[in-house]
């Protein structure tokens, strides 16, 4: 997930992740450059499963996504068992 000077939803948004039934995930959380409250907000979680990471400056939602592809840990690859 990405955001950007979220602190309106961000809370909402993460607590609703974290909620689901599936629990065996990593929660990837890019703060995208944000002036407002959002990191602060952000580091008020302490669940394993989350993974923090911050652009220094905004550099918009796909640019972000591409980061947080490269250091995801889960396989990203397609399944085997899939049929096409």
């Amino acid at each position: 997930m990405a955001v950007y000077n979220g602190e309106r939803y961000l809370c909402d948004a993460v607590e609703s992740i974290l909620a689901q039934d599936f629990s065996d995930f990593e929660f990837l959380i890019i703060d995208d450059g944000s002036t407002d409250s959002t990191a602060e907000l952000l580091d008020t979680y302490c669940d394993p499963r989350i993974r923090l990471m911050s652009n220094e400056s905004n550099i918009g939602l796909a640019f972000s996504f591409n980061g947080g592809l490269k250091v995801a840990r889960g396989n990203l690859g397609a399944d085997p068992n899939l049929r096409k």
